[in-house]
């Protein structure tokens, strides 16, 4: 893929598909299917002090998640100020502090190996991964700065 092609789509999903995927993933017997690679996330806002909840796609090292988003959505910024999060994985909540990784060159290769992970959401981020299902390194530096690695460390 031509690097000078890498645009991140500013398409977001309606609220309608977030609703119902939250539902599916609050559902015994949905959630084991959907939520196999896909998480809740629930934050407090920064300005306004509600809570919101968002589904995310994740992939998970040990005690750590990892989420990627788009560097345009705005619900990642929270963690600067209010890095305390729940997450709703495989059925279980989890509580964990999230920090945000902004064109970070030490996340390129946690960035490869979360779309080798879940390639389901290579065209989302307007890419298209290599036969052997990998995002080029390359690529994948185009890509960093419009893109958000979310990490969270998940409490003992």
């Amino acid at each position: 893929m031509s690097e000078m092609q890498i645009t991140v789509p500013n398409w977001t999903p309606p609220k309608w598909m977030n609703a119902s995927m939250k539902f599916m993933l609050k559902t015994p017997g949905l959630q084991a299917v959907v939520g196999k690679k896909i998480a809740l996330i629930t934050f407090t806002g920064s300005k306004s002090g509600k809570t919101y909840t968002t589904p995310v796609t994740y992939a998970r090292e040990g005690n750590t998640v990892i989420m990627l988003t788009k560097r345009f959505r705005a619900w990642w910024k929270n963690f600067a100020t209010r890095p305390d999060v729940t997450l709703r994985l495989a059925g279980k909540t989890y509580t964990g502090r999230a920090t945000a990784h902004i064109d970070d060159e030490a996340e390129l290769s946690t960035l490869i190996a979360f779309l080798r992970q879940n390639s389901q959401d290579a065209k989302a981020y307007g890419i298209t991964l290599g036969p052997d299902g990998a995002l080029s390194e390359a690529d994948a530096r185009v890509l960093l700065p419009q893109l958000v690695i979310v990490r969270v460390a998940l409490n003992a």
